[in-house]
Formats: C-alpha cells, structure tokens, sequence
C-alpha cells in the first residue's frame, strides 16, 4: 500500500501528538524532536487516546492510567498496559507527513 498524507509538519509540534484516522484505523502522529512517528492511538488497557499523551522524549505516557509506550516501536514499556499498539512507517514529503498502513 502507497504511503498516505495524514498531516502536515506544522500541525504537529515538537513533543506533541496528533491523532488521524487512516483506513479506519486510529493512529497517533508524534514529532519527537523534528522526527515523526506513528502508533496506534488506542491503549489498549482502557481506550485513552494516546495522541493526548505526555511525550518526553521517544516515550508517550498514557493519559488516562499513565502506561508507557516506545513511540519508534509501539512497544509497552509499563504497566497496566500489558500489550504493544501497531507501530507505522512514517515519511516526510516537503512539508506532508505520510504513513504506510497496510490492511
């Protein structure tokens, strides 16, 4: 599947989220200090969107029950999450932030 405009480099500053609809799929755009990441953006120990998470650094904290998780993988990194979300590649085009998601 061809990568997929989901925003643009202006609407995610650095150490925010932002969370797009792909596919039918909630993802969680992160700019981690100039450079993009996507993850799933549901959390799975409750729903919270982690797009609405703290960043610090490659790490996204749970805004609902602060479970933490790797934004360049996806992987949990705490509790009471106890399951990775899908990690997307991401590129940059000009000023468009794309994602790859396959079905």
């Amino acid at each position: 599947m061809p990568f997929i405009k989901v925003a643009t480099v202006q609407e995610v500053p650095p150490g925010r989220g932002k969370e797009v609809l792909v596919n039918g799929r909630q993802v969680a755009i992160f700019n981690a200090n100039g450079t993009f990441y996507a993850i799933g953006n549901v959390c799975p120990h409750r729903g919270a969107p982690l797009a609405e998470g703290e960043l610090e650094g490659t790490q996204v904290c749970c805004p609902w029950h602060a479970a933490r998780f790797d934004v360049t993988t996806g992987q949990y990194l705490s509790p009471p999450a106890r399951s990775d979300v899908p990690a997307y590649p991401v590129q940059v085009v000009g000023e468009e932030i794309q994602i790859e998601v396959k079905n």
